[in-house]
């Protein structure tokens, strides 16, 4: 089921949460919207869903327009952050709770689903268990589940009425991080093996980047960009994207002169933490610093340095392992003097079509 967002506006008061909105979803697309709170990412869930009506204008499901459809009539299934499983029912009964309450017998015309038999919804809910790895838990209630485990069961009952659209708003976010991380693993793998078309909204990078064909990054209610993560992340289309999509050192200015007043986005370089090498000597297109305090965290290290022409500070990340031996090899510690070169730089210049990224070649930088 492809969907199609055309001149979607919402705005709640003075609030603009859709800034006329275009965006194409490919049938059995997992795609990530990937904002700040506020970018309007969650109100655009709802709004593919039917649990808000746009201003104006349209969302259509596999070319029909199902604007003003009725939650119950798009066939989407809902996963929410917080789970809302029925805590007086047993694992089986929230699994089947939509099978349930499907009518007996279809109206006139209408497009609904009856009710399956007794046996039809058993044999149901226990393939979507065991699909989800907790067959073994059908007669416990949702309190006697970890959180993760709990997660997994709102997923099987948004499955069970075989929904074309699976939509789920920030499915990991009330997770510690071990577990949200081994839920959107697990999740690529069942999306594999489902290709149901599925949309979900996180303001995490790095699960958007991991999980998702396609990142959709909103901010202020609108779309900066859209494209696969590696795309999104090395080609940037706004300093927006950039800055979100990881950290990143601003450099005002020509990298290794003084900031000016000029605040133009093209005379912004913007360099990673990973981008820099710290190399002994000054050479052309090098930064002199000293350093001021390193930080390693696992197979990560990264150094703080302070800059010696203003006095602000700059980050380098690299492997641990690499960081010990540069180390030793330039005698570092705090309060050593060396100088940062850069291996990429990104600046942003206005033209027809908006921003483009340009990727300098750090010696034309002087």
């Amino acid at each position: 089921m492809s969907i199609e967002i055309r001149n979607l506006n919402k705005s709640f008061g003075k609030t603009v949460v859709c800034d006329n909105l275009n965006l194409d979803i490919p049938s059995g697309e997992l795609v990530a919207l990937l904002g700040p709170s506020g970018s309007g990412k969650t109100s655009l869930l709802r709004i593919i869903a039917g649990l808000e009506r746009p201003d104006s204008g349209s969302v259509l499901f596999h070319g029909a327009d199902a604007t003003f459809d009725d939650v119950r009539d798009r066939n989407v299934g809902f996963v929410f952050q917080h789970y809302a499983l029925f805590g007086h029912m047993s694992i089986f009964e929230n699994v089947a709770f939509g099978l349930r309450v499907r009518p007996r017998t279809a109206k006139p015309g209408s497009d609904t689903r009856t009710r399956p038999s007794e046996e039809q919804i058993k044999e149901k809910v226990m393939a979507l268990l065991k699909l989800v790895q907790l067959d073994w838990l059908a007669d416990r209630f949702p309190h006697q589940l970890s959180g993760g485990q709990r997660q997994r069961i709102a997923l099987a009952r948004a499955l069970a009425v075989e929904p074309k659209v699976l939509l789920l708003d920030e499915p990991f976010g009330a997770l510690d991080a071990k577990v949200r991380k081994e839920l959107r693993r697990w999740l690529r793998r069942l999306h594999d093996e489902m290709h149901i078309t599925s949309v979900f909204v996180t303001h995490d990078q790095d699960e958007a980047m991991e999980v998702a064909d396609r990142v959709v990054v909103m901010n202020l209610g609108r779309i900066e960009q859209d494209g696969p993560p590696d795309e999104v992340y090395d080609r940037p289309a706004t300093p927006f994207v950039l800055q979100f999509l990881g950290d990143v050192n601003l450099f005002h200015g020509r990298f290794g002169h003084a900031p000016g007043g000029n605040t133009d986005p093209s005379d912004v370089s913007y360099v990673r933490p990973h981008e820099l090498e710290i190399v002994a000597d000054a050479s052309e297109g090098t930064l002199a610093v000293t350093l001021s305090q390193a930080l390693t965290v696992g197979p990560q290290t990264r150094i703080e340095f302070k800059r010696e022409d203003d006095g602000s500070y700059v980050d380098v990340e690299m492997a641990r392992s690499d960081y010990t031996a540069l180390r030793d090899k330039l005698d570092l510690r705090t309060g050593s003097k060396v100088h940062l070169k850069p291996r990429r730089i990104t600046r942003f210049s206005a033209g027809s079509n908006g921003a483009q990224t340009e990727l300098i070649d750090p010696a034309a930088m002087i």
